[in-house]
């Protein structure tokens, strides 16, 4: 008891940024699995992008011809940078409010358990995935996610599609 009340009485500004933090760090290091995942997913996509630019434009995808790499426009690289920077903030704003607000709540899905930040990384993911196959459906004219969508229950299909 005493240490706990010395700890207290001398507490620094270092000390009071810790207790702060340690509650973010560790439901950030429960997630960083999803957020890496998330990461790749943006880097897939950002490869499918510059392959669907290559398609559309008759480049050849060689990385020994300069042609390739004055086809690659840097406003649609500082998109993707801006699209990650935002994912990343809105997953940090998640684990503050899951971690100051809601605590250990978790979501039964699927019989699968999720925080509210896995739920936000896993809509991320999902946003990516969605425009990967919209890459590769320029490229080649088949996007295995709509063929994907034909598997899915009647209700859910139609959150996707008016013409159901």
């Amino acid at each position: 008891m005493h240490s706990f009340l010395t700890f207290f009485k001398n507490i620094t500004l270092v000390k009071k940024i810790l207790l702060l933090v340690s509650p973010v760090l560790s439901i950030l290091i429960t997630v960083q699995a999803a957020a890496l995942g998330l990461f790749l997913l943006i880097f897939i996509d950002l490869l499918t992008g510059i392959r669907k630019n290559l398609h559309q434009n008759n480049i050849s995808c060689n990385p020994l011809k300069a042609q390739l790499y004055r086809s690659i426009k840097s406003y649609l690289l500082r998109q993707t940078l801006k699209k990650t920077y935002e994912y990343l903030f809105a997953i940090i704003a998640l684990i503050v409010f899951e971690s100051l607000v809601f605590g250990s709540m978790s979501i039964l899905i699927f019989s699968k358990v999720f925080t509210f930040t896995e739920l936000g990384i896993l809509l991320c993911a999902s946003i990516e995935l969605w425009s990967i196959g919209e890459n590769m459906e320029a490229v080649s004219g088949k996007n295995i996610f709509k063929k994907m969508m034909e598997f899915l229950p009647l209700s859910i299909q139609k959150l996707f599609n008016k013409n159901i």
